[in-house]
């Protein structure tokens, strides 16, 4: 599975697209050019210090980048007993929601309370009592994630810079949210597009972060 789930080959496809040569990109990584070679000939690397390279460059946690999965230790939670016991089931069910339910998410203390999802997602080994699901809308986050693919957001999980999260506006209009990746500058916290066709924004007091991605599915 590892490589597949985000696709190595298809970000290094992105770069070389923005102009870069191979052996550029390989002094940029700090890998050898035959690694990259390799990878666009769908060998991946078994090394899990190029997979850090590789993380390093394209700005994301090297777990997420193999697997799709973050499990950096700063993402696990304290579980109530409740919780622990729903962990000893294999799969558990998560509501997929659109972006104007997002409030009525982050405001509920039960999940799914007076909330009709559009469907239920089968997910294994995801803490989070409101865990959700979520469906990417634009490419603003290519080539990570993608339009119309599912990421999974835990709502009750502390995050920091680096991490990918869910924002919502709190201006008053419903369904204007957004994924980004969460930088710091100075003191000031930045939501960080992948795709160079959008730019940055600084996270202000009309932004609330409504949960971090803990997982990317490509399907249904």
């Amino acid at each position: 599975m590892g490589g597949t789930v985000v696709d190595l080959k298809g970000l290094i496809h992105w770069e070389l697209g923005e102009g870069l040569t191979e052996t550029e990109l390989a002094t940029a990584i700090g890998v050898s050019l035959q690694m990259i070679e390799d990878i666009l000939s769908d060998k991946l690397p078994q090394d899990p210090t190029i997979w850090e390279k590789f993380a390093t460059h394209f700005r994301m946690d090297a777990d997420f980048l193999r697997t799709g999965e973050s499990t950096h230790p700063s993402t696990r939670v304290t579980l109530s007993e409740d919780d622990q016991h729903s962990r000893t089931i294999e799969m558990r069910k998560v509501p997929l929601l659109t972006w104007r339910q997002l409030d009525q998410m982050i405001t509920n203390k039960e999940p799914s309370r007076g909330i009709r999802a559009d469907a239920m997602l089968e997910v294994t080994d995801v803490p989070g009592k409101r865990t959700f699901g979520l469906t990417v809308k634009d490419n603003s986050m290519h080539p990570l994630f993608s339009e119309g693919e599912i990421i999974i957001v835990n709502p009750d999980l502390k995050y920091k810079p680096g991490d990918y999260v869910v924002v919502g506006s709190q201006r008053g209009r419903s369904g204007e949210g957004m994924l980004r990746q969460l930088k710091k500058l100075g003191s000031q916290y930045i939501l960080h597009p992948l795709s160079r066709k959008y730019a940055d924004l600084p996270l202000t007091k009309h932004e609330r972060v409504h949960g971090k991605v803990v997982r990317l599915r490509k399907n249904l």
